[in-house]
């Protein structure tokens, strides 16, 4: 399903985003980038945070192809619209899914779910979106990544 049939079901919204925000979710990605990296956490916050870098960089996607996710299912959103936003397979998709639904559990309801395997792979797969988009935007939107 394309984004403009999201939109059309309520899922997405028209957004016409600027360097300021793209700069911006830039800046989250690198700072959770580099905390989900600390010694001394726990495997379930360092997946968390590594989670949410990952999550900010779909963001930055989306924003960029144009629109924003609704409040209903946004993580969810987010994350599947990657299968447009950058093109990335319906595995890899499944995969941040799966970690988006890991992390609900292990941040309201039980810890200790997360081994260090889950924390490394999630901060990989973070890495590798933040790398995607970056260079998404350096090849279609160069403007968007230049400082005011």
């Amino acid at each position: 399903m394309s984004l403009a049939e999201w939109e059309r079901n309520g899922w997405l919204t028209a957004h016409r985003t600027s360097g300021n925000e793209v700069r911006d979710l830039l800046a989250v990605v690198e700072r959770d980038l580099v905390d989900s990296d600390a010694e001394g956490l726990s495997p379930d916050w360092r997946m968390n945070i590594a989670y949410n870098a990952a999550l900010q960089a779909a963001t930055a996607a989306l924003a960029t192809a144009g629109y924003r996710a609704s409040r209903d299912q946004h993580h969810y959103r987010v994350i599947q619209s990657l299968r447009e936003t950058l093109r990335i397979d319906v595995q890899t998709a499944n995969i941040f899914d799966a970690f988006r639904k890991k992390r609900n559990v292990t941040g309201y309801e039980r810890i200790g779910l997360v081994s260090d395997a889950d924390a490394d792979a999630m901060r990989a797969l973070a890495v590798r979106l933040r790398d995607d988009v970056v260079a998404r935007l350096k090849a279609n939107y160069p403007d968007l990544l230049k400082a005011p």
